[in-house]
């Protein structure tokens, strides 16, 4: 019996949209009351405090009187204003949404200059949010934010240039932006350099310095920082393998709700090398990744209740879960659907629907479901490739 892991370190998402507010020290704040006399007799820095104060006491009025006091700020020129309204309006927080104005506001404030302002624009227009998506200028605002020291911008940059978002993939370009902004601490770019020195990508394998960026971000509590530093401690891919740590990494990550943490911690369990084996926890651990939508574990799932090793066999429940991670673009579950109807497992012999799901995984560089399509495609004709090919566009729809 096979059961995969779920030991792709992949974090491509960008960096969210932050407000930059900022307020004096607590110690220092004038209290509130201070602030609001000072906001009436017109202080723009007391209009934009006083608004950032309220803000952060909540929702509904407070929010609401938040905006107006920006707005007043804003109006007056102040970027930090500028941009705090903008996010506002961004995120329909005390004022009702609207993407315009968020921009106008946005583009006030970055046009001063202010590095957040530009990063927000750049997260409108890489997002698509009341802007058309455009790439290309959602890299030009990254880029005047992050020349200003901005570690939010310098990330995206990363990601941009790593996944090459409209322009060549340019991992060693994206290796030094998560260079620049792992530098001041920011534990996606930690996360993202870590998996880049484990893979010696855009430059040298450095498997201890990528051990101790996953730390420094594990310790700060960053899920996807504790899940890759269990996979580090659970497969040996640092100085050496800890099972112990591993585990406790893993269990901290899946806290958080972290679907591959729960897939690791599912084989940890199902295999007995870190942990006693104990075939019931690791379903548990599959089922809790796999309604979370987790490919890896709902093979894993299925492939415990084909074979009835730690389950009672279901050959049903192992197609129906074949069937959800296929059409998350599985190819090893595709590869196994496909053999079920096949070898009629569970269901009636199909050679078509065997060719349909075996073709799919074929697709996806599965070797051995390259080689058994090639039988396939001789054996049910040509009116079996045109059902086949009826049957796929159909799956098309439901394919996520």
């Amino acid at each position: 019996m096979r059961i995969v892991a779920a030991v792709a370190l992949a974090w491509w998402w960008f960096s969210p949209a932050l407000a930059g507010e900022a307020s004096p020290p607590a110690a220092k704040a004038p209290k509130t009351r201070e602030l609001r006399r000072s906001a009436l007799a017109g202080s723009t820095t007391a209009q934009y405090e006083l608004g950032v104060r309220l803000h952060g006491l909540g929702r509904g009025r407070k929010n609401a009187e938040a905006a107006q006091w920006l707005r007043k700020a804003a109006a007056s020129g102040l970027a930090e204003a500028q941009n705090s309204l903008g996010v506002m309006y961004l995120d329909g927080e005390g004022v009702a949404r609207d993407y315009a104005e968020a921009h106008l506001w946005l583009r006030k404030a970055a046009d001063q200059g202010l590095p957040k302002a530009a990063f927000n624009l750049g997260a409108m227009y890489m997002e698509g949010k009341g802007v058309s998506k455009d790439e290309a200028a959602a890299r030009e605002w990254f880029a005047k934010a992050a020349a200003s020291g901005d570690a939010d911008s310098q990330f995206n940059l990363g990601v941009v240039h790593r996944a090459g978002l409209g322009v060549p993939a340019d991992p060693v370009g994206a290796r030094g932006w998560f260079e620049k902004a792992s530098a001041q601490g920011l534990v996606l770019a930690q996360t993202a350099l870590a998996e880049m020195c484990l893979r010696g990508e855009g430059g040298p394998k450095e498997p201890g310095r990528a051990t101790a960026l996953l730390q420094s971000a594990a310790l700060k509590g960053h899920g996807r920082a504790q899940y890759g530093l269990g996979l580090v401690y659970y497969f040996g891919g640092g100085p050496k393998s800890r099972p112990g740590e591993a585990v406790r990494w893993l269990e901290k990550a899946a806290a958080q709700g972290v679907p591959e943490a729960m897939t690791a911690l599912g084989l940890a369990y199902y295999e007995g090398a870190a942990v006693k084996r104990d075939y019931s926890r690791a379903r548990r651990w599959f089922q809790r990744a796999s309604a979370l939508g987790q490919f890896q574990a709902l093979y894993n799932l299925a492939t415990m209740y084909r074979d009835g090793e730690g389950v009672k066999e279901d050959l049903g429940l192992a197609r129906k879960l074949y069937r959800e991670a296929a059409l998350l673009g599985d190819a090893d579950s595709q590869y196994q659907l496909g053999l079920m109807h096949f070898d009629g497992k569970g269901v009636p012999k199909d050679r078509v629907e065997a060719y349909v799901w075996i073709a799919m995984a074929a697709e996806r560089d599965h070797s051995s479901a390259r080689m058994l399509a090639e039988d396939l495609l001789a054996e049910i004709g040509p009116d079996g490739v045109a059902a086949a090919r009826e049957r796929t566009g159909l799956l098309q729809k439901e394919v996520k």
